[in-house]
């Protein structure tokens, strides 16, 4: 894999200015993607100056396959530790939060996690709380948050978005990533394929809403889609071949390091990321488990791609764009709605969207306006875009979801989440919210259902 790129190396903390006239930076101190990585922790706590004492956190099911022996190693090195293993089914909750921080050593001068997105996203929150550096140690790569400074934590039964400080060390051990159960890592390739989505969306709100855009950037995403959606990647997953690995590791670090240095989420997070948190919501009332994060946004890569297709379909040039306007939401019957689908969490969307989502018909046409006027741009940059049947075969052909029935949606849940996974998030703009501009979601939503055979 190459280690460099514009004359520093990515793996290390870095900042550049761009030629977007902004500056850059990687915050992470080092990212080390290598075969038996996880034992050189004791080497790397001195060399980065850590601290003396440190504290594992994980999960039962992976100190018993893995932690218990690396954590002796790591004591037979000499390296002052504790460990704290988390029981039974975990939640990223407040319940969680608070059982790690109790069970945090007062003199503890780091924190590392063990395990999956959960563990990361729980021990990353904490050690940002409690002031400690932190490493994380993925026992699988299931999703792109390894790298980035973001949590999501539940909160009065809502998924809450926390940017944090970023990890001084990441330590993506092959050997370890490859023995996970394959389904894991194959939701690592659907993480990947939302970022082809989510650029569409992000290149949409450039030249609808001003939204920030920046090429380096954008080169950087296409180099993790580039890497981490090739035939060989994919491939390699349900056999779990250690290149494949590292290749599928890679791309998602590049995906983060996008991300930091956007400086935020939208080049990598699009409707395919609001309908995961949608979907996520679905299944906590409906007491079944949570799929995996790259589970869902995979899921919603396939959906989004769907809305695209549909509003590329349309013959602009008869678009009726006063028929469109006259959809636009009333007010009251909007925030109607929102309390029904989101009952206790209605409030907390309601103040969210108050100076985000327009009622106001004149601010409607001008969007649709603004559509139309860049249709050529959008068109150009779609048709670059792999169909939704593509964007499937990949994700079958990695042994990951494809349709919402593998999340236990059902119809009606996806039809909602296509007209209300958008509130969850402001200052964003994508397909959701285009199709709701253009007055088509009813007809969008229908044809979805048709395509997946609902």
């Amino acid at each position: 894999m190459d280690t460099q790129n514009s004359g520093f190396n990515i793996y290390e903390r870095h900042d550049f200015d761009c030629e977007c006239g902004r500056h850059h930076k990687m915050p992470i101190g080092e990212v080390v993607i290598d075969s038996g990585a996880a034992r050189k922790l004791p080497y790397y706590v001195k060399a980065l100056e850590l601290g003396k004492k440190g504290i594992l956190v994980t999960d039962e099911v992976i100190f018993g396959s893995i932690g218990r022996e690396i954590y002796a190693y790591w004591q037979e090195q000499g390296l002052e530790i504790e460990c704290y293993v988390l029981k039974g089914h975990i939640r990223p909750d407040e319940y969680t939060v608070g059982n790690v921080v109790c069970n945090t050593p007062f003199d503890a001068d780091y924190i590392v996690s063990l395990g999956g997105g959960t563990v990361t996203d729980v021990v990353r929150y904490v050690a940002t709380r409690l002031k400690l550096e932190c490493v994380s140690i993925p026992s699988a790569m299931t999703m792109d948050g390894f790298f980035t400074n973001m949590s999501i934590i539940i909160v009065d039964g809502l998924q809450v978005t926390y940017y944090l400080n970023y990890p001084s060390l990441i330590l993506a051990d092959s050997d370890i990533i490859a023995k996970a159960p394959s389904v894991m890592n194959a939701a690592g390739v659907g993480e990947v394929i939302s970022k082809i989505s989510a650029g569409m969306d992000w290149y949409a709100g450039k030249l609808i809403k001003d939204i920030y855009y920046c090429d380096r950037v954008e080169a950087m995403m296409g180099e993790c889609i580039a890497e981490g959606a090739a035939d060989e990647t994919i491939e390699g997953i349900v056999p779990g071949e250690k290149k494949a690995i590292e290749n599928l590791t890679d791309a998602l670090y590049k995906s983060a390091v996008a991300m930091a240095w956007y400086d935020s989420s939208p080049c990598g997070s699009g409707a395919e990321h609001q309908l995961n948190h949608f979907w996520i919501k679905c299944q906590d009332e409906k007491g079944v488990p949570q799929s995996m994060h790259g589970q869902e946004v995979g899921v919603g890569a396939v959906i989004n791609t769907m809305i695209w297709e549909e509003i590329m379909a349309i013959d602009f040039e008869r678009f009726d764009v006063e028929k469109a306007v006259e959809k636009t939401w009333d007010r009251g019957e909007w925030e109607k709605e929102i309390r029904a689908v989101y009952g206790e969490g209605a409030e907390s969307i309601l103040e969210l969207q108050a100076e985000n989502h327009s009622f106001d018909k004149a601010v409607r046409r001008n969007e649709i306006e603004k559509i139309i006027e860049h249709r050529e741009a959008l068109a150009k940059r779609f048709e670059a875009m792999p169909s939704s049947g593509a964007l499937i075969e990949k994700l079958k052909k990695a042994g990951a979801p494809w349709h919402p029935k593998q999340l236990q949606i059902d119809k009606d849940e996806l039809v909602k989440s296509l007209y209300f996974a958008k509130e969850t998030r402001s200052g964003r703009y994508n397909a959701l919210w285009m199709a709701e501009a253009l007055g088509i979601m009813e007809d969008v939503s229908s044809k979805i259902i048709k395509k997946l055979e609902f």
